[in-house]
């Protein structure tokens, strides 16, 4: 019987040491930085002028407005070096 009490009390130290690890440490996938493949294709969108490969990583009901968007950063970007650093 003492084994047993051991052995949950154990089983619930390494609960409460698991959760408490888990929740404390930040979680990034590759895609949400800066080097990751959907920054990678929107320089190379807007370098091209060409949103289309970018779409890929949007969803079908999105993608309207992603072409909108896509279309005044370029225009922005046309107007000054100061404009085209705040639209990139």
């Amino acid at each position: 019987m003492k084994m047993r009490k051991k052995h949950a009390l154990g089983t619930i130290l390494f609960s409460v040491f698991t959760a408490f690890i888990l929740t404390t440490c930040n979680a990034y996938a590759h895609c949400d930085t800066l080097d990751g493949p959907v920054v990678a294709q929107a320089r190379k969108a807007l370098a091209t002028g060409d949103v289309n490969p970018l779409l890929k990583w949007v969803p079908i009901e999105e993608e309207e407005n992603i072409r909108a968007a896509f279309k005044r950063t370029l225009a922005v970007r046309k107007l000054n070096d100061e404009a085209k650093g705040l639209a990139d």
